[in-house]
């Protein structure tokens, strides 16, 4: 590509379903955002990683007036200020008018995201100033979510979205011969599942986002390299995130079942307390401990795959200890998770926020309830494996995958069998994709 015929715009668009007052809530009634990326006549190139959404969210009571600076009234730091409000988000192309991405879970699987694969200073600068991103620990813990403490002032934000067709490190065509523009839809979540902390649920505290723009980095094409792109098959591959939900309550479990995805490259999971999900008291998009976790295994069709052994922990060792701050030593079961995470192997992972000897992955006296309600630092915990980093993904479209924890069963630290410990598990399955776009119109592989 001759960079003589590259032109760099920044495209800077509002939402096309805007009302009057260009506020979103799911209390206001419009919980929806959606932005339109047109089509272009000669080949556009956008950058997905550099795709900024900014506004304003301003939190306040139930009643419309201000909270307090002080009091609790928290969002989960790792998630950020945005994605803490978000339910879903969904990529279509225009061409077709066909999905290319649909993003469950949305504020499940950022915090996974960031602090599996982002450094403290990481946090602590960039994804700061970005999302209001914040590392969980005993100096930086949940953020308050209000603004100067006057109904109306808000905070403003700057943040990416965790999309994999976004992130996959390669520029989308939006011209007429590539996606033919692109819809983003943005799906809030209700007021509860958002805002959280004793005040917060005294106060039914709602938020509003407002002054939404966003902006697109793109590259127009002339000349011979417009030439070149319109004539030939533009490919490109990335992972999307497909998300499901399950629950487990005892203390050995198995979750089963059938993916449907046929280029797994990776899952990953993390885990709350069922009871605490849509509760406004607690934050609902913890990274919660599961427990005193003794053995986990997973398996396809009932062999041990892809590691053909169980990852055994000795937690339960430090019980016999007289103190209770001994450290636990999951040190197996997280590395896995950041290949999980990574999509690479271990010694790929240059840099993460995740310890196997710090609060983060936890101490023998810390159980399933440890830093829900903001006041503590959160938790990072997460099982994941890892299944192809290099070729075209484990067919699991018509196998059964499955896992298998067993924990101490101990109420105060692990599953018991009663529902006031029963956990919900969020899975993401990393699944290859190869989107071809010709002008004879676009194919999705799946």
């Amino acid at each position: 590509m001759d960079l003589r015929d590259v032109s760099k715009k920044y495209l800077m668009l509002n939402p096309v379903n805007a009302t009057s007052g260009g506020e979103y809530s799911s209390k206001g009634g419009l919980p929806l955002i959606k932005f339109d990326i047109s089509s272009t006549e000669l080949p556009t190139l956008i950058d997905g990683s550099q795709l900024r959404i900014t506004g304003k969210i301003t939190v306040n009571a139930g009643d419309g007036g201000a909270i307090t600076n002080t009091h609790n009234h928290f969002y989960d730091g790792m998630c950020g200020r945005f994605s803490n409000l978000v339910e879903m988000c969904v990529i279509s192309s225009k061409r077709l008018n066909q999905v290319i991405e649909r993003c469950n879970n949305y504020s499940r699987v950022v915090p996974s995201i960031i602090s599996g694969l982002h450094s403290a200073n990481d946090i602590h600068t960039s994804l700061y100033h970005e999302g209001d991103h914040v590392e969980t620990s005993f100096l930086s813990r949940h953020v308050i979510s209000a603004g100067s403490g006057t109904p109306g002032a808000g905070k403003t934000f700057s943040a990416p979205l965790f999309c994999g067709v976004l992130q996959s490190g390669q520029d989308i065509d939006i011209s007429k011969n590539g996606t033919g523009g692109l819809i983003i839809e943005i799906l809030l979540k209700p007021d509860v599942s958002c805002i959280y902390g004793s005040n917060a649920a005294t106060s039914n505290d709602t938020f509003v986002i407002s002054d939404l723009v966003l902006t697109v980095p793109s590259y127009e094409l002339k000349g011979a390299s417009a030439q070149n792109q319109v004539s030939k098959v533009n490919q490109f591959s990335f992972n999307s995130m497909s998300s499901i939900f399950q629950v487990i309550n005892s203390s050995t479990s198995v979750v089963a079942l059938t993916p449907g995805l046929s280029r797994v490259s990776s899952i990953f999971m993390n885990f709350l307390n069922t009871n605490e999900i849509g509760n406004q008291l607690y934050n609902s998009c913890r990274l919660g401990n599961i427990g005193e976790v003794r053995e986990l295994r997973f398996s396809k069709n009932g062999r041990l795959y892809p590691i053909s052994f169980r990852l055994e922990t000795d937690e339960q060792n430090n019980n016999n200890l007289a103190t209770s701050n001994i450290y636990r030593a999951r040190c197996m079961i997280d590395r896995n998770y950041l290949e999980a995470l990574n999509i690479n192997r271990y010694a790929n992972t240059d840099r993460t926020s995740l310890q196997w000897n710090g609060w983060s992955s936890g101490v023998v006296n810390r159980g399933q309830t440890a830093g829900r309600d903001g006041v503590e630092p959160g938790t990072q915990d997460g099982f994941g494996i890892l299944f192809d980093a290099y070729g075209s993904g484990e067919d699991l479209s018509q196998t059964v995958w499955s896992f298998e924890v067993e924990t101490s069963g101990d109420g105060a630290t692990g599953l018991d069998g009663s529902a006031a410990n029963a956990q919900g598990v969020y899975m993401v399955f990393l699944n290859k994709n190869t989107l071809m776009m010709s002008p004879n119109g676009i194919e999705i592989q799946r």
